[in-house]
């Protein structure tokens, strides 16, 4: 066996050793030993598939360990810039964010490499625009940046290419109905709220106009009195309709033109009869 075998062997012996170390879950052990292994290979190694599996153990012993800040720091010193990380660990990487809701490095990041040059390889570009598709873009209906991302890299797979196109039609119609089902659970709601109020508002005058009309000359309730319980009745109607106005405040205005006239009439006018 020439030494070169030698030195493969002792290498892959090293990755199974750093991979066991992780089943076993000690991640310290295994992040320092891929780390110790990716350091000692030369510059002309670091594309190998032997530093790409290194990579992935090593990203995910920083999971385990609540490291997840220095991976994307780590794989570009291991590679020599972001957009020469290989797309496996890539992957990794945009999972990883994903699942950490640190959307804005990561989204960063995997455009970049999407743009670069040495990246239009179907096989892995099609690999890291499923993913950054799946767990980046549609999760946050970025629906428009899907159709770009898919139009703009005609090298994606062509069933890859349908899929994404018709997933994302899918689901915009989805958020469209839901939004549809919303506004109408809540113009239902509201309207349902608005008439127990009305309700509550006639009962009120009525009870009022009741008192009025029927109280005896020497107990005529005083203008005083009246001024007072409208007061009440219009400054809890206007904090309520504050709280959930949608409309103008010319409409308000109208509204509230209305009601007072409408409490001349039911409160004023029968007290001003009664008395003339």
């Amino acid at each position: 066996m020439v030494p070169c075998d030698l030195a493969l062997e002792h290498k892959m012996g090293t990755l199974k050793a750093a991979n066991d170390l992780l089943i076993l879950g000690q991640f310290e052990e295994a992040l320092d030993l891929s780390k110790n292994e990716l350091k000692g290979l030369p510059d002309d190694k670091r594309d190998s598939r032997l530093a790409e599996s290194l990579s992935v153990v090593a990203v995910q012993a920083f999971a385990e360990l609540n490291r997840w800040q220095e991976v994307l720091p780590f794989v570009q010193d291991v590679f020599g810039g972001l957009e020469k990380i290989p797309p496996q660990v890539l992957q990794l990487c945009i999972a990883l964010h994903a699942k950490m809701q640190d959307f804005a490095p990561i989204t960063m990041v995997t455009e970049a490499w999407l743009a670069a040059p040495g990246n239009q390889e179907a096989g892995g570009l099609t690999r890291v625009a499923e993913t950054y598709i799946l767990l980046v873009l549609l999760p946050h209906s970025k629906f428009d940046d899907i159709r770009a991302l898919v139009e703009g890299h005609p090298i994606i797979m062509e069933d890859k290419r349908k899929a994404f196109l018709q997933l994302v039609e899918t689901e915009d119609r989805s958020v469209v109905e839901r939004e549809d089902q919303t506004r109408c659970q809540g113009a239902a709601s509201a309207n349902k709220e608005q008439g127990a109020s009305y309700g509550a508002w006639v009962a009120m005058m009525s009870w009022v106009k009741s008192s009025v009309s029927h109280t005896s000359p020497s107990r005529h309730v005083t203008t005083a009195v009246l001024l007072a319980v409208i007061g009440v009745v219009l400054a809890l109607t206007l904090k309520k309709r504050k709280a959930a106005a949608t409309g103008s405040r010319q409409d308000m205005l109208t509204t509230l033109g209305g009601k007072l006239a409408w409490l001349w009439q039911q409160l004023f006018a029968p007290y001003h009869l009664a008395n003339s």
